[in-house]
């Protein structure tokens, strides 16, 4: 089972609350849908359209990359925008009397494209929906989370609790990864070269345009790492130390998990930052809780439950570290703050469709309140066979070729020319289908979108007509009605090849598809034949001003 094969297999929009969105306020409200983009990078884009600053785009919260997803934004008197290009569509919905934020969203619709789903997994899915609709699942933080283990940059936060400030700097920015561009992978060459002579890292860094006030100060101040990280943006900071917070958290949960569900009720599936444990039944939340566990702060000082400590204090210790440890000095955008977090989640609208059009495809749609992960809810109905995304096939595909275990795809014994990922459903050619509307649970609120967004898949190069019969023409064609009737022939010149051979010369560029002039000996020794006239066309066109 595969997702995120296509970007508009992960289909996402945001939910605002009820009457956020009104006909009039200070603010302009936009809807965003974009698709291979960040949200900070469609802000941008949104920015420049309103003549604002990026800073000025109001936000109510992230969202992923991958996929297609719908989101609104709001500008202060923003001018109206309305524009679509082949990643990002931009309208405006309306206004409203404050910038939007985190508290105006109540969380996020999902319509999820499942692929090469079997029989078995298919059966798996429908008998786990009941459970998750009744008990819900444990809101772990999902893979998105971590993408500092993606790329290779381990825990940052840990380093730096641990005193090992060069070190983790030395991971954030030049651990190689095999998600880096080439770019990327040069550049963290360069580093890794030079470390520790640190005008020659300046020097790396300047030529690539990348972290080069780190350097600097590293140049003027050898040994001050911490300081250094004051010259990291803030963004990333707080990435990597939410990143680590959550993955202490994970750990906890996954323990409390573990350790209190029935026997028989209890489901462990792998994850990029550990395994994760989920419970069939309800879970044994003491009511003391009050739903919550604690997102710990520093030394776990903010942590009131004492068994919510014992579980935190392993997952600490599993990495090293003592509560007392858990805080970090002396380094700017590190302060660790803690705060409740929703113990479990229930989907809203939770439902598994068919795809009729083509084999072994479901589509799975739900709602869930912010900060929930939908992968999760994937990892939890489908606990045996976990949800692969194109990255994950591929590293297994790779692995497999290492090892000599790799299968071909379409089940006999030829080569494996293309790994599985590769293919579409099996056996089904490869086909466009129509665009379906995004599922909308009743009561939703009038700030959805009415439609996905249709992005048409990129079209090759046009082909032009083919070659004009005779010997090719050195200059471009002359402009001008096209005559009636049958070209008068020139006569030969002498010495020329008898009328109808092939001419050797390349005709004009771009004259007709590759080989049509030069390979005209190779087909047979016919010419090409001449365009047909267009009966419509009266004469030489205008040029425009504007390209003469």
């Amino acid at each position: 089972m595969r997702i995120k094969s296509k970007p508009q297999d992960f289909r996402v929009w945001e939910l605002l609350k009820d009457g956020y969105v009104g006909e009039a306020g200070k603010f302009r409200i936009y809807r965003v849908t974009k698709k291979k983009l960040t949200t900070l990078e469609a802000a941008t884009e949104l920015a420049t359209s309103t003549g604002v600053k990026s800073s000025e785009i109001g936000l109510a919260g992230m969202k992923d990359r991958q996929g297609v997803t719908t989101q609104f934004m709001s500008v202060r008197g923003g001018r109206p925008v309305r524009f679509q290009s082949p990643s990002l569509k931009v309208e405006t919905v309306g206004f409203a009397k404050h910038a939007l934020s985190s508290k105006d969203s109540v969380g996020n619709g999902f319509e999820i494209a499942l692929r090469g789903v079997s029989p078995e997994e298919h059966s798996e899915i429908q008998r786990e929906i009941p459970s998750v609709r009744e008990h819900g699942v444990p809101n772990y933080f999902g893979e998105q989370r971590f993408g500092n283990l993606r790329h290779g940059q381990g825990w940052v936060a840990k380093d730096l609790a641990l005193g090992r400030a060069e070190d983790a700097l030395k991971n954030l920015l030049a651990s190689p990864s095999e998600n880096d561009n080439p770019k990327n992978r040069s550049f963290k060459r360069g580093l890794i070269s030079a470390w520790g002579e640190w005008k020659r890292c300046r020097d790396v860094a300047g030529a690539f345009g990348q972290h080069h006030s780190i350097f600097e100060h590293l140049a003027r101040e050898p040994d001050d790492f911490a300081g250094a990280f004051r010259y990291v943006k803030t963004e990333v900071r707080l990435i990597h130390l939410y990143a680590f917070q959550s993955h202490i958290w994970n750990r906890a949960v996954a323990r409390f998990v573990g350790e209190t569900a029935k026997r028989g009720d209890k489901v462990l599936v792998p994850s990029l930052e550990g395994p994760v444990a989920f419970s069939r039944g309800a879970l044994a939340i003491p009511e003391t809780w009050k739903g919550t566990f604690r997102m710990p702060g520093e030394a776990l000082h903010d942590v009131e439950h004492d068994d919510q400590r014992k579980w935190l204090t392993a997952a600490l210790a599993a990495e090293g570290l003592t509560p007392e440890q858990f805080r970090i000095h002396g380094v700017a955008g590190f302060a660790i703050k803690g705060e409740d977090r929703q113990l479990v989640v229930h989907p809203r609208g939770l439902e598994l469709v068919v795809d009729r059009r083509v084999r072994g495809v479901l589509h799975l749609r739900f709602d869930l309140p912010r900060g929930a992960y939908a992968t999760l809810v994937l990892a939890r109905l489908a606990p045996s066979r976990a949800a692969d995304t194109p990255d994950d096939a591929r590293r297994r595909a790779n692995a497999e070729a290492m090892s000599g275990t790799a299968a071909d795809p379409r089940g006999d014994d030829r080569p494996n020319r293309r790994p599985a990922y590769g293919r579409d459903e099996g056996h089904e050619p490869r086909t466009a289908t129509p665009q379906r509307r995004p599922y909308l649970p009743r009561g939703s609120n009038a700030e959805r979108p009415a439609a996905p967004l249709h992005f048409p898949e990129p079209r090759g190069p046009e082909r032009r007509g083919p070659a004009p019969r005779g010997p090719a023409s050195r200059g471009p064609a002359p402009r001008g009605p096209a005559p009636r009737g049958p070209a008068p022939r020139a006569p030969a010149p002498r010495g020329a090849p008898p009328r109808g051979a092939a001419s050797r010369g390349a005709g004009p560029r771009g004259a007709g598809p590759r080989g049509a002039a030069a390979g005209g000996a190779a087909a047979g020794g016919a010419a090409a034949r001449a365009p047909r006239p267009r009966r419509d066309d009266a004469g030489p066109k205008k040029t425009p001003r504007s390209d003469r």
